[in-house]
């Protein structure tokens, strides 16, 4: 029984102060705020617009409508990936989207207002245990009810009894937890955090969500302004790792090997280029004479325009003091992006490389064959753009493929019996027992 009017509290407290606001106006007492009387017609159609167009000036209605939706579908996703987290289960944002965006739509026509997923009304659900949308439908179904039914009794209700619902709703979305990981794991985070929480206490969730929204975009622009940059040394077993973390790793003689765990962008390139020339200075003020500056690239995922000038700048400067850039380790869409920009050439041009792997680079270091690295990088380019092809074409492409023997055959992508690669060649290879053996899986 007590389970149960903990559970039905928020329901209690309405009822009661329905009663208690009925008590005040009885004993002449007119200061308790109430809901007040509403209009409704039901559900009638009208045109979207009426009244306002004309009225109000165009661009205060888009600017309005636009801050609208990108906060009520914020707030929307907010609150829905919260829980989808919570109940481990997929959630997917696009989905949300198209659901505001027809249910929005349909209100238009009714005269409605914009509506969004409620932080409340879904964490009300949620401790109820609502686990299917028929928790929505049977509330939109009480909505409709009361909207023909009880629109006099809910004029009367006292503003106040509303409270409890959002108290109840709060508390359930708060998560102390949540703030003490922030804190330790992440400081930044954990003021992002603060400071949604505070102005959607002292003003309104939308507020909040704006204030979270803003510091979050500035909070990875720091994140990507400030990457970390390491100088990396070469373990006995071949890797290469921070020098700082692995006290163990030996630097390359005449060779400094830096290495950014970010993508290479407007916002950091000049850092990775400062950070190389004062490795370099620090290098050459402990030891010799340095020769070769590698770029270990397997922590960068893109390059953006701004990088490509950075990198080639960097090579003619380099040059100058008769030293060499190596860029290595590259990824396939990095590599086709520096491609693409005329870098590999003008690396070239001053003397510097682009490597496939860390092996190639210490190769050339010690003197090895230059030319034979050009010529795998373009290899490489050339089955990167291939692959960047099947992507394209869907389920309808062709694309060459090295295996392990460094034999080519043609691969097909998604066929349309099933959806798993199989050569296209007429016949298959065999084991020595006569079964067909599975196909080697694409090398891209």
């Amino acid at each position: 029984m007590l389970k149960l009017i903990a559970d039905m509290s928020s329901l209690l407290c309405v009822i009661l102060g329905w009663f208690w606001g009925l008590v005040y106006r009885e004993a002449g007492v007119d200061s308790v705020r109430v809901v007040g009387k509403i209009d409704s017609d039901g559900l009638t159609l009208v045109l979207p617009g009426n009244g306002i167009i004309g009225e109000k000036p165009i661009d205060s209605l888009l600017m309005s409508a636009a801050v609208m939706a990108v906060v009520g579908f914020l707030e929307t996703v907010a609150v829905g990936g919260k829980f989808a987290m919570a109940a481990r289960y997929e959630y997917d944002p696009n989905q949300e989207l198209l659901a505001l965006g027809l249910s929005n739509i349909a209100g238009a026509v009714m005269s409605g207002y914009p509506g969004t997923g409620s932080f409340s009304r879904t964490a009300v659900n949620a401790m109820f245990g609502a686990t299917s949308l028929l928790a929505c439908g049977m509330s939109s179904l009480v909505v409709l009810v009361s909207m023909y039914i009880l629109l006099d009794v809910i004029a009367k209700l006292p503003l106040a009894s509303l409270a409890p619902i959002i108290i109840q709703g709060a508390i359930g979305v708060v998560n102390i937890k949540d703030f003490k990981v922030a804190f330790k794991a992440s400081r930044a985070e954990f003021m992002v955090m603060i400071a949604t929480f505070g102005v959607s206490l002292g003003l309104s969730v939308k507020e909040g969500l704006g204030i979270g929204f803003v510091m979050s975009v500035m909070k990875t622009m720091n994140d990507l302004g400030n990457p970390n940059l390491a100088v990396c040394g070469r373990l006995p077993d071949g890797s290469f790792r921070d020098v700082r973390n692995f006290p163990n790793a030996v630097p390359v003689e005449n060779t400094v090997i830096v290495r950014m765990d970010a993508r290479l962008n407007f916002a950091n390139s000049r850092k990775l280029k400062e950070f190389c020339v004062r490795a370099i200075h620090v290098r050459e003020s402990q030891s010799s004479k340095i020769h070769y500056l590698i770029i270990d690239g397997k922590a960068i995922n893109h390059v953006d325009l701004t990088g490509c000038e950075m990198l080639e700048t960097l090579a003619e400067s380099l040059e100058s003091h008769d030293q060499q850039l190596i860029v290595a380790n590259l990824k396939g869409p990095v590599t086709r992006c520096l491609a693409s920009a005329g870098v590999p050439d003008a690396i070239l041009k001053h003397k510097g490389h682009l490597c496939i792997d860390m092996d190639q680079a210490i190769s050339i270091v010690k003197g090895g064959d230059a030319k034979k690295a050009a010529r795998d990088m373009q290899e490489f380019l050339k089955r990167v753009q291939n692959a960047t092809v099947v992507m394209q074409q869907g389920n309808h492409g062709f694309y060459q493929c090295a295996t392990p023997k460094g034999m080519c055959a043609n691969v097909q992508v998604g066929a349309t019996n099933g959806g798993s690669a199989t050569p296209a060649t007429s016949s298959n290879p065999t084991s020595s027992s006569g079964n067909k053996a599975s196909p080697e899986p694409p090398q891209v």
